[in-house]
């Protein structure tokens, strides 16, 4: 018996027929890893502006890729694991690595002397890497599951991002201030211990995701946000102080709230 091959016809795969609406979101969070690993690089030739610049970028893309996906409607697995590598590199890395340079003085590819305690503050860095890992981890595992009502408005622990504008603080108060003070080591490795048990903590901190605004208030928070984006075209390292300074001081506002909504729900 002959056997013949049936051969299939291969139709061609037309333009139109190709859903490029996934990658655009993906393409967004690309966008906030290179803005991120291009910190690092800034910060080993010196350059400490752009350093902190990059990572005030790559806080932008993504806050951006959430609400591409959520607008397409494309939303993805893939899309949350993608999100959550590049929040470590650019939120957990960039800032340890950045920072340390800073306050040691080190520019590797200009040969600036190294200091004798650089082996001791390196810790500080390394600590900020592994509590934002594991912030990200707990953040992922708890996808799935419902957490209860008094939640609603609060993350658990700071976000990777705050927790990198934290990191960052000290950079910032000497940009706006042009103060030594501030990039002595012991103060910027408390700034890492405090960002990296911030992020890896329980401590309740604000989430305006589900946050629904009056429309008597409308006109002032719009007000609010033009004065805040004149102020960081005009003033940029002074207005980023003050955004610092009022997220450090809503943390206990934040836990009291927090608290007063659990008993409230609990009647504990």
């Amino acid at each position: 018996m002959v056997q013949k091959r049936i051969q299939r016809k291969r139709l061609p795969v037309k333009a139109a027929d190709i859903n490029f609406r996934p990658l655009f979101p993906n393409a967004v969070t690309m966008m906030a890893l290179a803005f991120g690993v291009s910190s690092i690089n800034m910060a080993l030739w010196g350059n400490w502006k752009f350093a902190v610049l990059f990572i005030f970028a790559s806080m932008v893309f993504d806050f951006l890729d959430g609400k591409v996906a959520r607008m397409l409607g494309v939303s993805s697995k893939f899309g949350a694991e993608l999100d959550s590598l590049s929040d470590f590199v650019s939120f957990g890395v960039a800032p340890g690595v950045l920072m340390y340079l800073w306050s040691m003085k080190i520019a590797v590819f200009h040969g600036v002397p190294r200091s004798d305690a650089v082996g001791v503050y390196w810790i500080f860095a390394l600590f900020l890497a592994m509590c934002c890992a594991t912030r990200l981890a707990r953040f992922n595992s708890l996808l799935d599951e419902k957490q209860p009502d008094y939640w609603l408005h609060f993350f658990m622990g700071v976000p990777a991002p705050a927790g990198a504008g934290l990191a960052l603080f000290p950079i910032v108060l000497h940009q706006a201030t042009s103060w030594d003070g501030f990039r002595n080591p012991i103060f910027v490795g408390f700034f890492l211990l405090f960002s990296g048990v911030m992020m890896a903590s329980r401590i309740p901190t604000l989430c305006l995701k589900h946050l629904h605004i009056p429309k008597k208030y409308s006109s002032v928070l719009c007000i609010a946000g033009l004065l805040i984006l004149a102020g960081l075209f005009s003033n940029p390292w002074e207005t980023l102080s003050l955004i610092g300074v009022g997220y450090i001081l809503m943390i206990p506002i934040c836990i009291y709230y927090f608290l007063k909504f659990k008993h409230q729900a609990t009647g504990g």
